[in-house]
């Protein structure tokens, strides 16, 4: 069987490659492997959610639906998201809902909006389903920085620099932030919305991780004037529901966008979101008791979030900054000179526990300081685990840092 020709182009998420790592290092260990890698909740979702999907199921509702979603999914969905903007106004002509979760979303917009070599700006560091859907269509990512020592804020200055450089026209923003747990403030997203307007560009908004936010209140590029008509948004309830396995997730956008090219790639891709899911879900993602769950979860990820921020920085030669939302931390090994891709493979034959390399978040960039791919010297922790799993892994990461590295 001849496959296609271009599947090397294919941006492939690390999370995944690396989950293969644990299964095959605990078969080699004969001991369980602490996965702190990927980015699932360790809460179950909450029992109403779980009890209306499931009675969806009982009711028979497993038909085909339309390509869009189900009317009263949409309009749920509207009515939450809608809480958490100040000026921007969603409604159901504002949604679109997709199988395969928020990665699909990526993909659908992707297809959408950008044309085949096309320059597009991205944050370093990303989300590599970001990556993953541009080089589905074969765009060309070009990095804007963030700023560490601004707790990954976005460097407004080098993003001016950048639009003006490459004369790309669309632009990803990811905030709350997978990897860095970064949030863009106030400042900066009305800095972004001003040069959104003054270049024309188009905003790819990654707003998953938006119930999230362990300091401060959500804030998005859509309440800022004029963005509503250039901006779509990628959502979904795999972060804030709890709910990473069922694979659906949202677009959000002008009411033409969904309309037109939304509408033709769900039909093509995926002929309609699952219906079953989507009539549990439009019955509780409102309900003030979910709402309430979420608030919870984001209380006992800030309380881990401190642990881990604290312990890692620490270490000698380890530099975290902390992070203001998602449920992760992206830990700097710069001072000790060491390769987050060896550090990664060795720590885990050394002491089963599974981080995520740096860079993976780099997309192939160079960073032109070091020469090297951007995330070098970094690597990802979720702290979507229990403390106790946390506090464990810390200490094998410490014990491991000291024993083979020196600042």
């Amino acid at each position: 069987m001849k496959f296609s020709n271009d599947l090397d182009t294919l941006y492939v998420e690390g999370a995944f490659v690396w989950g293969d790592y644990a299964i095959s290092q605990e078969k080699e260990s004969g001991k369980p492997v602490l996965r702190l890698q990927v980015g699932q909740p360790d809460f179950l979702p909450h029992p109403i959610i779980r009890q209306a999907i499931a009675e969806a199921y009982t009711e028979g509702k497993t038909s085909y639906g339309p390509p869009l979603g189900q009317e009263v999914m949409r309009i749920a969905v509207a009515q939450e998201i809608q809480t958490y903007y100040k000026k921007a106004k969603i409604t159901k002509d504002n949604v679109a809902i997709t199988s395969g979760g928020g990665k699909t979303a990526i993909g659908v917009i992707c297809r959408a909006l950008i044309n085949k070599g096309e320059k597009v700006l991205v944050p370093c560091y990303d989300y590599p389903g970001h990556f993953g859907g541009m080089s589905d269509v074969k765009a060309k990512w070009i990095p804007y920085k963030l700023l560490p020592e601004k707790d990954y804020d976005i460097d407004v200055v080098d993003l001016e620099k950048q639009i003006k450089k490459t004369k790309v026209k669309i632009v990803f923003l990811l905030s709350p932030s997978n990897p860095t747990g970064g949030v863009a403030s106030s400042e900066s997203l009305e800095r972004f919305a001003f040069l959104a307007k003054k270049y024309d560009l188009t905003v790819i908004a990654d707003e998953i991780y938006r119930g999230h936010v362990l300091d401060g209140k959500f804030a998005s590029i859509m309440d800022f004037p004029g963005m509503e008509k250039r901006t779509v948004v990628i959502d979904g309830p795999a972060k804030r529901n709890c709910l990473p396995g069922i694979r659906i997730g949202y677009v959000i956008g002008p009411e033409k966008f969904i309309d037109s090219p939304v509408r033709a790639i769900n039909n093509v891709r995926f002929s309609c979101p699952p219906t079953p899911e989507q009539f549990g879900l439009a019955k509780t993602i409102n309900n003030p008791k979910v709402v309430k769950y979420i608030g919870e979860m984001k209380e006992e990820f800030k309380k881990r979030r401190d642990f881990v921020v604290s312990k890692l920085n620490s270490i000698p030669g380890v530099s975290c900054p902390k992070p203001g939302g998602a449920f992760y931390v992206f830990p700097d090994l710069s001072k000790l000179k060491v390769d987050g891709e060896k550090f990664a493979r060795k720590l885990l034959k050394d002491t089963n526990v599974c981080v995520l390399p740096g860079e993976s978040f780099g997309g192939g960039m160079i960073d032109p300081k070091i020469k090297k791919p951007y995330g070098t010297y970094c690597f990802r922790i979720s702290i979507a685990s229990s403390i106790e799993t946390l506090k464990e892994a810390l200490g094998r990461i410490e014990k491991f840092i000291v024993s083979n590295y020196r600042a």
